[in-house]
């Protein structure tokens, strides 16, 4: 009866993490392309959307416990984030970029917590960005070379910044920060203005759609698809009981 009620559970909470809430966390634990031919080795991260009115926040943390083989100090840093808005959606202005809680800055910017700004390393944009960020519309990154696009510094600033100094490292860092370089551990909270609001279905989508980039082109990833999440579990707890009750 245990065993039922577990995946009696576990189905309803597939069911859920498939619905749209008000706030919606996905975490990024699936290859999806870039330079590295390497497995991921514990690379990871996570973000959390939150839509309220037309005002969306996201929490970007990076949770890698591990780097591919190769990886030079730059690709630990988590860089970019891309994601596709509802037709006719698009970001209009950006409030803040700031220090999460529980972080703190890294490198040149071991003086600043909880709460400081980093704006001055990210932009965002509505054209894309470039290699595989270059299908999704929204982006926002450290780096202001998008391929083309126009890029708009959090806050209005106009600094020509070049990531991927400014990312995100995991707690503690994986390398080591050169003490002259921007980074944040382990992260950042993100404010923006979109010109219209989301369903809690369209704010879902939004989430489970998007992916991560890190270092300059090094790894992006992006977050499995749930239905396959779901039926991994199903078929564990079916395997398990196959080799209680034997043949």
């Amino acid at each position: 009866m245990l065993r039922r009620n577990i995946v009696v559970g576990t189905l309803g909470l597939c069911a859920l993490n498939a619905a749209a809430l008000a706030g919606v966390t996905v975490s990024y634990t699936e290859n999806a392309g870039g330079n590295n031919s390497q497995p991921l080795n514990g690379l990871s991260a996570e973000a959390t959307f939150e839509i309220d009115g037309t005002t969306l926040t996201i929490l970007v943390q990076n949770t890698s416990f591990g780097i591919p083989i190769g990886f030079e100090t730059s690709d630990q840093l988590l860089v970019s984030l891309g994601w596709r808005l509802p037709d006719g959606v698009e970001i209009v202005e950006s409030v803040f970029a700031t220090i999460a809680a529980a972080s703190q800055g890294i490198g040149a910017w071991s003086g600043l917590g909880e709460g400081d700004s980093v704006a001055e390393e990210w932009v965002w944009t509505n054209d894309g960005a470039g290699d595989l960020l270059e299908n999704y519309p929204q982006v926002i990154t450290t780096s202001s070379g998008l391929g083309g696009g126009t890029a708009t510094g959090f806050g209005g600033h106009t600094n020509n910044i070049n990531g991927p100094f400014g990312g995100i490292a995991a707690a503690p860092p994986l390398v080591d920060i050169p003490a002259g370089q921007r980074a944040v551990s382990s992260a950042v909270m993100y404010e923006l203005v979109l010109s219209g609001t989301l369903t809690e279905r369209q704010l879902a989508e939004t989430a489970n759609g998007s992916v991560v980039e890190f270092g300059s082109d090094a790894q992006y990833l992006q977050v499995p698809e749930p239905t396959t999440v779901c039926l991994l579990v199903i078929a564990g707890f079916a395997l398990a009981r196959r080799r209680r009750v034997g043949p």
